[in-house]
């Protein structure tokens, strides 16, 4: 080969690797852009611009995303491009945090009997699909009485019938009942159980029942419910309970996602569905989320100082209606105790953290936990909380 077929092969194989360095550097750029606009999407309101609020259910992955692709250039030695994923993280902290705390030391110390007070709550999903011949007793309600939390908030206690008749759970009412005196009975989406009394706050901003948010989908309900706990030496404290809007998948959207989890979409009309479908019922469910989660937190603004907000939100942190809720002046149990990662729901390859503990006032949470526990498909949750 002479002289120039060399040059020109060389030159060749110069454009190459420049191209490849020009398009990894792109994706390194595009991924820092789109955990950007997922950690901080949540500030706007789904109302006006849907995109961001389902954006931020991505923000996990895109965490995931942008460390690998730090990790990466930190291994190729191209130090400068590795800030660019890593200035995205950074700038995308306090939205980082709350999705994936690092509370390396416990503060589970200063609970004692007297000063504790532990707080459950759990989507319970109708105690399991309703059999009157199932007498297999529910491990659901067997978790909840062995935790013997102080208060449990329970959402999808059993929509259809009383609760306390399933019969998966009337065999274990004698020990619920002597254990939790204070509970609510009958058929209900939000169930209290308590060991202290309390007093149901009937407010017209905690709408209960179906479609109770600007004409929602009858088929999947907006609750929630307030109580003031009764607590000894004079101690006061407010409970809500909450479940928001659903989504609403069918069976053949939880298809066609897991269609899309598997790289199994390729055709132009499957792709059309997922934007008609599945994107479309998200736009319109976190719209509702915006309505819903505004009447909770004007409630929450009416109530005295010490109030603790556990439920279903149906929505991620960094969320629009998480924010909403939270506001400025709410902790969260999760972020102030948890470590890692830590889905709640966790059916069809849908493993997001949608459920809660929030709270404020002369309380804190020292303890947090999250056990794959029960039959329904969300975990439970347990938070202990002392008085300052």
């Amino acid at each position: 080969m002479n002289n120039g077929g060399k040059i020109l092969e060389h030159l060749s194989l110069k454009m190459g690797k420049l191209t490849v360095k020009v398009v990894l550097l792109c994706l390194t750029v595009l991924m820092a852009l789109l955990l950007v606009a997922s950690a901080w999407g949540g500030h706007v309101n789904p109302t006006s611009f849907s995109f961001l609020s389902v954006l931020t259910l991505a923000l996990p992955l895109l965490l995931i995303v942008n460390f690998a692709i730090m990790i990466a250039w930190l291994v190729v030695l191209r130090w400068r491009y590795a800030l660019i994923s890593a200035a995205a993280m950074l700038v995308c902290w306090g939205s980082v945090r709350m999705v994936f705390p690092v509370n390396m030391l416990s503060s589970a110390h200063k609970a004692t009997p007297e000063n504790s007070l532990r707080v459950m709550t759990f989507n319970v999903m109708n105690f399991g699909p309703y059999d009157p011949s199932n007498h297999t007793p529910s491990k659901s309600m067997r978790y909840i009485l062995d935790q013997d939390a102080d208060v449990v908030l329970l959402q999808e206690g059993s929509q259809e019938r009383n609760y306390l008749s399933l019969s998966n759970v009337e065999m274990m009412t004698p020990e619920l009942e002597k254990k939790y005196p204070y509970h609510s009975d009958g058929r209900h989406d939000l169930v209290i159980l308590s060991k202290y009394p309390y007093t149901v706050i009937n407010d017209t901003l905690l709408k209960t029942g179906p479609g109770a948010a600007r004409g929602g989908n009858p088929e999947y309900q907006y609750y929630a419910r307030g109580y003031d706990l009764e607590l000894p030496n004079g101690r006061q404290l407010r409970l809500v309970n909450m479940h928001l809007h659903s989504i609403g998948l069918n069976n053949s959207d939880k298809d066609l996602y897991m269609q899309i989890t598997k790289n199994n979409i390729d055709s132009e009309d499957e792709f059309r569905k997922i934007k008609t479908s599945l994107y479309n019922k998200l736009c319109v469910t976190f719209k509702f989320h915006a309505h819903e989660a505004q009447m909770v937190r004007d409630f929450i603004d009416r109530s005295p100082r010490n109030v603790i907000v556990c439920g279903d939100f149906n929505d991620t942190p960094a969320s629009y209606c998480y924010r909403t809720v939270r506001g400025s002046d709410m902790s969260d149990a999760f972020v102030d105790c948890g470590f890692g990662y830590k889905h709640t729901y966790h059916d069809n390859r849908l493993y997001f953290k949608i459920d809660h503990i929030m709270y404020r006032g002369d309380i804190e949470a020292v303890a947090w936990q999250r056990d794959k526990a029960g039959d329904s498909d969300h975990y439970p949750q347990v938070a202990t909380f002392v008085w300052k």
